[in-house]
């Protein structure tokens, strides 16, 4: 009998496994509004099979360190049936949803020191130059819709912009709003040794 338990579950086990799908989309920055800012980033969609998955973005401030600035929030959008929840953001970094960047427009979903996208107090708990941040978002939806996305539906340019950072504290006292585009083979590289980085430094 326990013989007989212990083959379901193994099956069951698989069974997720074979539901569980991934996919990842790279991306560079565009010349800042002010000529400022500039990051590389990634993001990775899993399916975890039924109603549930789960959007991780990573982001490296590239900015030059001469005069410094930090990212301060970030903005996608994403398909209408997708709802997402920020599960596991950085301290003092809040999820936001259904605000306007102007003169960008606006964005489904996102994080911001504070909850503010202009705002959100001091700028010192944003990603710093050099510095490598990672962002986990649950996603909640129908699975007709889920088992259908990929990365790229994270990245929706439908509207507009797919993708778009807010940097302040820069020495100079001046702010920045971002776009991104697909990346270069090197600034892939490099993102991905950043974001190694960084999860050795959150263990």
């Amino acid at each position: 009998m326990n013989f007989m338990r212990g083959m379901a579950g193994s099956a069951a086990a698989a069974c997720v496994a074979c539901t569980a799908s991934a996919s990842i989309v790279s991306y560079d920055s565009d010349p800042g509004l002010e000529g400022l800012g500039s990051f590389i980033g990634s993001t990775e969609w899993t399916y975890l099979g039924g109603n549930a998955g789960v959007v991780v973005v990573t982001l490296m401030n590239t900015s030059p360190s001469e005069n410094g600035g930090y990212l301060t929030g970030f903005g996608f959008n994403v398909r209408p049936e997708v709802k997402i929840e920020g599960t596991d953001l950085h301290e003092g970094w809040s999820g936001i949803s259904g605000f306007n960047a102007p003169p960008l427009g606006e964005f489904d979903c996102g994080a911001a020191l504070g909850g503010d996208w202009l705002g959100g107090g001091s700028p010192l708990a944003g990603i710093g130059v050099g510095q490598t941040f990672v962002f986990r978002f649950d996603v909640r939806g129908d699975s007709s819709v889920l088992a259908t996305l990929e990365a790229h539906d994270f990245f929706d340019e439908t509207n507009g912009w797919g993708f778009a950072a807010r940097f302040r504290g820069f020495t100079d006292g001046g702010s920045d709003k971002v776009t991104a585009s697909l990346p270069s083979p090197g600034a892939i590289a490099l993102l991905s040794l950043g974001a190694l980085g960084a999860r050795r430094r959150r263990r």
